[in-house]
């Protein structure tokens, strides 16, 4: 089954209000001091692939059935 793209968002989902919520954070890695942008408190380092636990993040994360990939929805 081919899917369009973009994309169709969720049913009774607003977009623009999802990302109202988001801000871009900066950090240093922690295993090779390069500057690091992320998305509410959650890095992946390029350079080295650092990454902080997910738990580390500014806001909470949406459920896997939130997911319009999700199998089932």
């Amino acid at each position: 089954m081919k899917q369009e793209w973009p994309p169709e968002a969720a049913p009774g989902t607003d977009p623009a209000a999802r990302l109202a919520d988001s801000e871009i954070t900066v950090t240093e890695c922690r295993d090779c001091g390069a500057e690091v942008h992320g998305l509410n408190g959650r890095y992946a380092c390029p350079l080295c692939g650092w990454v902080n636990h997910w738990s580390q993040g500014s806001t909470t994360l949406p459920r896997a059935e939130d997911d319009p990939d999700y199998p089932g929805s």
